[in-house]
């Protein structure tokens, strides 16, 4: 049994946390999976990409029990997951598609890092989201302190980091760590319309959003401009933004291929 699946429904692919009965915490063999996975989304003809887990919680973080029993060799260990999560995480940061994470329960550490690495997040009311590491001593790993930072800012994700209390679902929402919140019943048709109505969206203009908003991070604005301009022209030379400006100006619906 994979440890986390991928699965396609229509144009929607589907990452999928399973390792239940273990909160979904992190060690080597889920890790394996997780590129697995990655690697099925990359190869699959998938317009949206939906992240979740199986069960209670969406991950308790780093499997501290695995952890403990390496003893002495902890930095290693350490050393060789947070590199190969790191590797998975970046190939699927790098995907052209809206992503998607859909939360509930406990999300801590790695499993926090993988959800505010989506585009978006979508939670239960259950959700109660936690860095984790300092509490063991450690700093961050699966993008935390990069994706955080984004998120909420450096004082507040330092913060955050440092104290490493839990967040609950509707201060998450408040301070700009998810982006919808819904009753714990409602989280998975919730998420996966959403993830259906973007795969159904211009994705195309979505993968250009995504290269724009990635390059603002460090650009100063005459290229960023630049960029803007080249994205923009070479989006309006496609037949079907051509098709949906006239389908707009008609009052009908667009239809978008890419």
């Amino acid at each position: 049994m994979s440890l986390v699946e991928f699965e396609q429904t229509a144009d929607v692919g589907h990452i999928i946390l399973n390792r239940p009965e273990a909160g979904n915490s992190v060690n080597p063999a889920l890790i394996d999976d997780l590129g697995k996975a990655v690697d099925a989304a990359c190869a699959a003809p998938v317009r949206s990409i939906l992240i979740e887990a199986r069960g209670a919680n969406f991950s308790l973080g780093g499997d501290v029990r695995h952890l403990a029993v390496v003893g002495d060799g902890v930095a290693a260990e350490l050393h060789d997951m947070a590199t190969r999560f790191h590797v998975a995480q970046l190939r699927l940061c790098q995907l052209p598609v809206p992503i998607i994470a859909a939360v509930r329960g406990n999300v801590i550490g790695g499993g926090f890092g993988l959800a505010l690495s989506t585009d978006f997040l979508i939670c239960s009311d259950t959700a109660r989201f936690a860095t984790g590491y300092s509490r063991l001593g450690l700093s961050a790993d699966a993008g935390v302190s990069y994706f955080l930072t984004r998120a909420v800012g450096a004082r507040r994700a330092t913060a955050l980091l440092i104290d490493a209390r839990f967040v609950p679902a509707d201060e998450a929402i408040a301070i700009g760590i998810a982006d919808r919140q819904v009753p714990d019943a409602d989280l998975d048709e919730a998420a996966e319309s959403w993830a259906t109505e973007l795969a159904a969206g211009p994705t195309s203009a979505f993968a250009a959003i995504k290269r724009l908003t990635g390059e603002a991070r460090t650009s100063s604005l005459a290229p960023q401009l630049d960029r803007e301009t080249t994205e923009i022209t070479a989006l309006a030379g496609r037949k079907d933004v051509i098709a949906a400006i006239s389908a707009i100006a008609a009052r009908e619906k667009p239809v978008f291929e890419g």
